[in-house]
């Protein structure tokens, strides 16, 4: 289903790459993410942290800059991501490399909806963690960039959507987090305005993210440069025009209690 090369070659985009747009959204992700998660009026002495499939430091910075005795490991899924920690490890979500009830709180930035089986992985999460420890998600929602999708597949007219990653609905998400045995599961959902010039402001933020379509199948849609060109061409017209400028960027924050 997955294009397991493609994924990694988007990790270490995401992580060479230096778009602003990019940056900000992960610096903005990352102060919910904190938000969320932790008490300002609790006091968090030698807590183990650990972030899985990393492809920047942002989350990391904003932490330790909260908890400077907390022991912060992170997991890439490429030696060529080179995160500026001590405590790296280059391994895939499949890979059990920790050992059970280590972690007090577990992060994931956009990656569990680019893995094939999800139960075994909230299981494998469920099972480093301490006992009372948290794990935290941040996925693309179904209803993100739907404004472009709708447009994009009303133009196309694709026989089968090859064309966009998969993304999850609200429920399954939580009942996938449940099942795995962590409590007090809560999906929030955060939309996020962007507001597009250009066409190419979309795909460059998607690819820069780390995001571009990875699916397997996604070459079997071939579309000519000419047609391309004029769908490029009327999505230009209709963002000069003020249409299609404004789009939905929607994040689901997941947070379960082992």
């Amino acid at each position: 289903m997955f294009d397991k090369k493609k994924i990694i070659l988007n990790h270490i985009r995401s992580f060479n790459k230096k778009n602003k747009r990019a940056i900000d959204f992960f610096e903005a992700i990352s102060n919910i993410l904190i938000e969320k998660t932790f008490d300002e009026n609790k006091d968090y002495k030698n807590i183990n942290i650990l972030e899985l499939a990393s492809r920047n430091d942002i989350l990391r910075k904003k932490i330790l800059y909260r908890f400077l005795k907390s022991i912060y490991f992170q997991t890439c899924i490429s030696e060529e991501i080179k995160v500026k920690n001590n405590n790296k490890v280059v391994s895939n979500l499949n890979d059990i490399v920790f050992q059970q009830k280590t972690f007090d709180y577990c992060f994931s930035l956009f990656y569990l909806n680019s893995v094939e089986n999800v139960p075994l992985i909230f299981k494998n999460i469920y099972n480093i963690l301490k006992v009372n420890g948290t794990f935290v998600s941040v996925v693309p929602s179904d209803e993100c960039f739907k404004e472009f999708r709708s447009f994009f597949t009303e133009f196309f007219r694709p026989k089968k959507n090859y064309n966009f990653n998969p993304l999850f609905d609200i429920q399954t998400l939580g009942n996938l987090c449940s099942a795995s045995g962590f409590k007090n599961v809560v999906v929030d959902k955060e939309t996020f305005q962007f507001n597009l010039s250009k066409p190419e402001d979309l795909w460059r933020f998607i690819r820069h993210v780390g995001e571009s379509n990875y699916l397997l199948n996604r070459k079997d849609f071939i579309i000519k440069k000419s047609i391309f060109k004029e769908f490029y061409n009327i999505y230009s017209e209709k963002l000069k025009k003020g249409i299609l400028t404004q789009n939905t960027l929607s994040i689901f924050f997941l947070i379960g209690k082992k």
